[in-house]
């Protein structure tokens, strides 16, 4: 019986992201789910080098709280869609660092939402899901 495939969802506080998750459930009802939040470095100061560094600055700790609470809708959402979660928190530029974990992690498949924040922020992050697209070791799907 061949293994489950691993599905890569990057997550922030946008409906892109929270649909792309709904949709990857439905996507491959049977795979091992992965959300991740990236931190994005250049929204503090002062990275160390670890996100779960004790010693980190109060901007990282409040952005490592807000990537947090991006996972805990991530987890009521896998909750009521019956699928398990695992959850990770990266430290980094937000496209870098989703195609570098879809190198690590032995992923099959990434699930991406189109955009993120909206506003003049969305032009940037839009950009995000498309250099995925463009550097991604595996097949991308993007949920608008």
């Amino acid at each position: 019986m061949p293994e489950p495939e691993r599905i890569l969802v990057p997550v922030d506080d946008s409906e892109p992201a929270r649909e792309a998750l709904r949709y990857a459930a439905a996507l491959f009802p049977d795979a091992e789910f992965v959300a991740l939040a990236v931190v994005d470095a250049s929204s503090v100061p002062f990275i160390p080098n670890a996100a779960d560094d004790p010693d980190a600055s109060p901007e990282l700790q409040e952005s490592l709280g807000e990537a947090d609470d991006h996972l805990d809708v991530a987890d009521r959402i896998a909750s009521e869609d019956g699928i398990a979660l695992e959850t990770q928190t990266r430290v980094g530029s937000p496209a870098q660092e989703i195609v570098d974990c879809a190198e690590d992690g032995e992923f099959d498949h990434v699930v991406i939402g189109s955009h993120g924040r909206s506003g003049v922020s969305r032009i940037v992050l839009g950009s995000v899901a498309e250099v995925v697209v463009r550097h991604s070791p595996v097949p991308v799907t993007v949920v608008r």
